[in-house]
């Protein structure tokens, strides 16, 4: 038992050599034109949420005028996240979603016109899935694996036509609610003051308040020693993700 904590602890630790000096190296990239490498770290480097304190920040909405912002923040503190984009807007804006891409930040399915999905047909709901992910792909190369719907909005028949598209439905389980009209003091304490390892978070590019409380979320997380990651990363601890199966959260350390 003891042996077997100590190689998983220094896992834990080559992890975190190895993606500070992948994350600098990409930040280098990023500086240099038509850097077309991506900064993802490979599968055997993917950190262990089972034993670092792991967070997983995700975005709705974007990309918008925000998220480029939002983006710098993430490479200066050496982070990554997951963007739930909406297909329309991965068409408008291309380079910020394949800055994403080269970031090492996942990109998941928040539909094309952003409906309750659990209010309208099921042929609606195919197209919305579907005809995102199209848009999407025809930006990264690579269809989505993982769905936000919209307003947080699903039943089984939503999970179920997910599946069919291949779809995990990802959830959170800390929402500071930046989508109300509240200070972005008040979204960077809730945060704080109530993550936990293995949370996914529930956030927004496309609200300035955000973007302003971002840097404090980002300086506290690291401070308390929490690492960043994407959800199929926090995931892929526990198995990875599986088209219709439903997550809220990763390992809770």
């Amino acid at each position: 038992m003891r042996v077997g904590r100590l190689y998983r602890l220094k896992r834990a630790a080559s992890w975190h050599s190895s993606w500070l000096i992948s994350s600098t190296m990409a930040a280098v990239l990023l500086t240099l034109p038509g850097t077309p490498t991506a900064a993802s770290a490979p599968a055997d480097h993917a950190p262990d949420c089972f034993v670092l304190r792991c967070v997983a920040l995700t975005f709705d909405d974007g990309p918008t005028q925000y998220t480029p912002s939002i983006l710098r923040l993430l490479e200066k503190h050496h982070a990554t996240a997951t963007f739930f984009v909406i297909g329309p807007h991965a068409l408008q804006h291309p380079t910020t979603v394949l800055r994403e891409q080269r970031d090492g930040d996942a990109i998941g399915d928040h539909t094309v016109t952003h409906p309750h999905l659990t209010a309208v047909s099921s042929a609606r709901v195919r197209f919305e899935l579907d005809r995102a992910a199209h848009d999407i792909a025809s930006v990264t190369g690579h269809r989505p694996t993982l769905l936000r719907p919209p307003f947080g909005a699903y039943d089984s028949r939503t999970r179920a036509l997910a599946g069919q598209s291949g779809l995990a439905v990802v959830m959170w389980s800390l929402d500071p609610q930046d989508w109300r009209h509240i200070s972005p003091g008040t979204i960077d304490r809730r945060l704080l003051n109530h993550v936990r390892a293995g949370d996914i978070v529930s956030l927004h590019d496309r609200y300035a308040r955000t973007l302003t409380a971002l840097p404090r979320i980002l300086t506290g997380l690291a401070s308390s020693g929490f690492a960043f990651v994407t959800v199929p990363q926090m995931l892929a601890a526990s198995g990875g993700t599986h088209p219709g199966m439903l997550y809220h959260h990763g390992p809770r350390t």
